[in-house]
């Protein structure tokens, strides 16, 4: 076979030019949500979400294309009579154009950015007549914080004293002369009707206590007292607080605070506790209070009017990015499917379907190994919008793919015609050879998606990792190129690699390397441990992924082709990616680093249990009984089979058909 296919030239420029794109933005999304002020709890939510959703790009545009391919099939080429695959060029191109679109439109998504809360003073007092509640306003805007009608609840109180408040109120702004340490009891006991000054009888109390025992504050609300006593815990008081007074003068600290009247309570101030002050006419007799957790007492009356700088609307902010994130997914999801089947039909018809797949997937890897690097260096150079040269480049390289499907009418992607022989004549496919290998099909999905899980565990969040390890944006980029430069070699001779290894032998393999890579990610102390993990993905993702698709090229039968391809894709990336990002988002906010290698360990030996169990259930279960007798393949396939390789004779491979007579040619299980 020639080194170079002049027929798929142009299709590997597409695939080229996708991955490039893809490279270019996908490892930059995690930091990208946290640049627009999404903490990590709604990022974790959206990359669950999102590739969740976009299993509707595969699905449905795989099954489109073939039943509208089904029905020109045998009157002159699958996707039109130009035999030139227009309708799977022209959806690809509209996946990728949109991909484009959406993409770029998360540029737009409204920046917003939240501060931790602070919690500013709050004072209490209350008099004969009402009791206030006074909070400092917040000085980032100097509001306070207001409500519609009357807000119910309760507030804990202390170390109360008698004092005399002026209107200013400036002595409930004093420090307290009661110890910091004093306690209060509560004794609740009802009013006596008609009485103004109900009295409370002590039995005992020692001779040198205080003599504010002898008269204790009583805080009234709602026909019942309570006595604050100092030698006990606290005392929570029932208020129903209206809107507050905005400061008359928010340039000077001490109009700097929010008043909260409320709706019934008084204190009762025995007179022979009253001050000087109050005889006088000067100021009111009253008691004020030490406020205890404001904002963490249980039923707190004040337990969300904490101060929150806040740029912008949050809430808004997540639902736009989620929403167009969504809709971005669906669309390179798709387009991946839709490309795998572009190979599997291109191959099939200029190659007898021997080496130019994985040729194919080399050529793309290349932009994957080249552009990621390129685009985090750019963005380093412009700071204050470091998110658009990635954005950027992953738009026009989509848009490059889209221009050469649209223009290249001499694609080879119609279906050859004897493909379509299967429904009619001589070599028609029995209906039950689809339920036949249907077993087998559900479990290499079951199988992918498990594998999609483990490498969406890394990916997901590996660039906060490397973040948290002092790493740089172009470091994240050259992540990818360090998992791509290995897998150039090993996807260019894949299909003769995957022929000789088995399939099911591959993904055993990558099983047992996701546990090296999760071991190695768990005990990471730099970024260079994080580059030689990645150094395998050429085990865990190049060649599983190579192989999945040509798995499912023989397991599906032929005028299922684009559904087939998308079969991996949405095991792979979509319910995998889903799965992977929930378990491995499940880590503790204050340790994010460790909490992650916690994670990390954990999957590793998920992995190596998984490894474990399917070389035991294969080796000794599938393989003794799927083994086929040797046949001898079709005389008109033996040539192209002894150029492109075969098996290495140790081993009798099981064999697919999806005719009586097989035409896909020997290959391994």
């Amino acid at each position: 076979m020639n080194l170079v296919n002049k027929n798929l030239i142009t299709l590997s420029w597409v695939l080229f030019c996708f991955l490039s794109g893809i490279g270019c933005i996908f490892p930059f999304l995690p930091m990208h949500m946290l640049a627009v002020g999404l903490n990590r709890g709604e990022a974790r939510l959206i990359s669950a979400v999102a590739p969740c959703v976009a299993i509707l790009g595969p699905a449905v545009l795989g099954c489109l294309i073939d039943k509208l391919s089904v029905g020109r099939g045998s009157t002159g080429g699958a996707q039109g009579p130009s035999g030139s695959g227009r309708l799977l060029r022209f959806v690809t191109a509209v996946c990728l154009i949109l991909s484009a679109l959406f993409y770029t439109l998360l540029l737009a998504v409204p920046y917003t950015e939240r501060h931790e809360a602070r919690r500013p003073q709050v004072l209490f007092m209350c008099d004969e007549d009402s009791a206030y509640v006074m909070q400092e306003v917040c000085k980032e805007d100097m509001r306070c914080n207001r409500w519609s009608g009357v807000k119910s609840g309760v507030l804990a109180v202390g170390s109360c004293e008698y004092g005399c408040a002026d209107e200013n109120m400036t002595w409930v702004r004093l420090p307290f002369v009661t110890a910091s340490t004093t306690t209060t009891i509560s004794l609740k006991y009802n009013s006596v009707a008609n009485s103004t000054a109900p009295t409370v009888n002590f039995t005992s109390y020692d001779e040198d206590e205080d003599d504010f025992e002898v008269h204790p504050p009583h805080l009234c609300y709602d026909g019942e007292c309570q006595v604050y006593m100092q030698h006990a815990n606290r005392m929570r008081v029932p208020l129903s607080l209206v809107a507050p007074e905005p400061p008359e003068d928010n340039s000077t600290a001490d109009s700097a605070w929010c008043t909260y009247r409320t709706n019934g309570p008084q204190c009762i101030v025995p007179l022979d506790r009253l001050p000087p002050e109050a005889a006088e006419g000067n100021c009111k007799p009253a008691v004020r209070c030490k406020v205890l957790d404001p904002y963490d007492e249980p039923d707190g009356v004040l337990a969300d009017a904490e101060c929150r700088l806040q740029v912008g609307d949050p809430t808004y902010t997540f639902t736009i990015y989620l929403i167009i994130r969504i809709l971005a997914d669906i669309w390179p999801t798709a387009a991946l499917a839709l490309l795998g089947a572009a190979c599997v039909i291109a191959t099939r018809e200029t190659s007898l379907g021997r080496g130019d797949v994985g040729k194919l997937l080399a050529v793309g890897t290349l932009g994957l190994a080249l552009f990621p690097p390129l685009a985090g260096l750019a963005a380093e150079q412009m700071p204050e919008t470091q998110y658009v040269v990635p954005f950027v480049f992953h738009a026009v390289f989509m848009l490059i793919g889209a221009l050469i499907l649209l223009v290249d009418s001499h694609m080879p992607l119609s279906t050859p015609e004897w493909w379509w022989h299967t429904s009619t004549g001589v070599l028609a496919m029995p209906m039950n050879t689809v339920r036949r290998y249907g077993a087998e099909t559900a479990a290499v999905f079951a199988v992918v998606a498990l594998l999609g899980t483990l490498w969406s565990g890394i990916d997901a969040y590996l660039p906060w990792t490397m973040m948290d390890l002092n790493g740089t944006i172009f470091k994240v980029g050259l992540t990818l190129t360090a998992g791509a430069l290995p897998a150039l070699p090993a996807l260019w001779w894949a299909e003769a690699l995957v022929d000789f290894v088995g399939h099911s032998n591959v993904f055993i393999t990558a099983f047992t390397f996701y546990c090296l890579r999760y071991t190695g990610l768990a005990y990471s102390t730099n970024y260079y441990w994080i580059v030689a993990c990645e150094v395998l993905e050429v085990f865990t993702m190049s060649l599983v992924w190579v192989t999945a698709v040509l798995y499912f090229r023989h397991l599906v039968p032929r005028k299922y082709t684009t559904t087939g391809q998308a079969l991996p894709v949405i095991a792979h990336f979509c319910i995998g990616r889903c799965i992977g990002a929930i378990v491995s988002g499940v880590v503790t906010l204050d340790a994010p680093l460790e909490s992650a290698r916690a994670v990390y360990r954990a999957l590793g030996v998920v992995a190596l249990l998984c490894a474990a169990v399917y070389l035991a259930l294969y080796h000794l279960l599938l393989a003794p009984r799927c083994a086929a007798r040797p046949v001898a393949p079709p005389h008109h396939l033996l040539q192209g089979l002894n150029a492109n390789g075969g098996s290495n004779g140790t081993y009798s491979p099981m064999r697919v058909y999806h005719e009586e007579r097989s035409r896909k040619g020997h290959f391994r299980y």
